[in-house]
């Protein structure tokens, strides 16, 4: 589920063609394999699940452990949907703003929602997203937030002669051009908080870090990230040269062992019986 308000879209350079969208793909799986599951497992044994709400990837995976759930998902744009006919056929897929106005029919519709990765278009104000998706949940539904750490964001070599100056070159570079407002997504590490200041009981909030094992992988998705945004910048003719150039070179720093990590965030949080909105 994605949007973004006006002054978030200036950081949003992420691309929606055929490699952002196989990104996508390898950012889900890689995901998974860190966190260990779909549905937080209080969810699954607790909740008769009749509707769900997310994005498209995660409720293919979903469709396999829910069958007979109504699975829908939604995006701003439509152009990364796979073809209809290729869907499992209980999972919908829809275009929707999140951070407008909720439409009638999906308030208090869902059994759970998860939404994930969406810290680009929330950015430092989650509060409209947050209490639009509260309000599409019935009450005593499921809220499940996986989302990315960038505020602890870092670049590590494995040993000191190895490089990373053009990682941190470019690092900085994409600070610069796409977050001029400085944000620092420090809302990212107190998700239960938040959670708890909108009235949920959080039931699970859990910190993952990126380990030794899954660095190198983990660095190749994030360069697949940074080469959307380096586009994005040869797009527009300013500087294009000195961005791909450090590119370049931030990719052989990789292949040589320079990593980018950042720590992952799961948090759950339960809509009381009795809030009906």
């Amino acid at each position: 589920m994605s949007t973004a308000p006006a002054d978030v879209r200036s950081f949003y350079g992420l691309g929606r063609d055929f490699l952002s969208t196989t990104r996508l793909y390898l950012q889900h799986w890689m995901w998974r394999r860190q966190v260990q599951y779909l549905l937080h497992p209080t969810i699954t044994r607790e909740t008769e699940i009749t509707n769900v709400a997310d994005i498209a990837i995660w409720l293919v995976d979903l469709a396999q452990q829910l069958p007979n759930a109504q699975l829908d998902g939604y995006d701003i744009s439509s152009s990364q949907f796979p073809p209809r006919e290729w869907l499992p056929s209980n999972v919908k897929l829809e275009t929707l703003d999140a951070l407008a106005e909720v439409p009638s029919s999906l308030v208090g519709a869902y059994d759970v929602i998860h939404v994930g990765l969406v810290v680009l278009v929330a950015g430092d104000d989650p509060m409209p997203l947050l209490r639009n998706l509260i309000k599409m949940l019935k009450p005593g539904g499921y809220l499940q937030w996986d989302e990315a750490d960038l505020g602890g964001l870092h670049r590590r070599t494995p040993n000191p002669s190895a490089s990373k100056r053009s990682l941190d070159a470019l690092y900085e570079l994409v600070d610069e051009r796409f977050n001029p407002a400085g944000f620092s997504w420090s809302w990212v590490r107190s998700l239960d908080d938040l959670l708890r200041q909108e009235g949920l009981t959080v039931i699970e909030n859990k910190y993952f870090q990126i380990p030794d094992e899954i660095a190198h992988p983990w660095t190749h998705m994030l360069l697949l990230s940074l080469g959307e945004l380096v586009q994005n910048v040869k797009d527009s003719g300013d500087d294009a040269q000195k961005w791909w150039d450090l590119y370049v070179e931030a990719i052989e720093e990789a292949r040589h062992g320079a990593s980018v990590r950042m720590g992952m965030v799961v948090a759950v949080g339960r809509k009381p019986i009795s809030q009906v909105y």
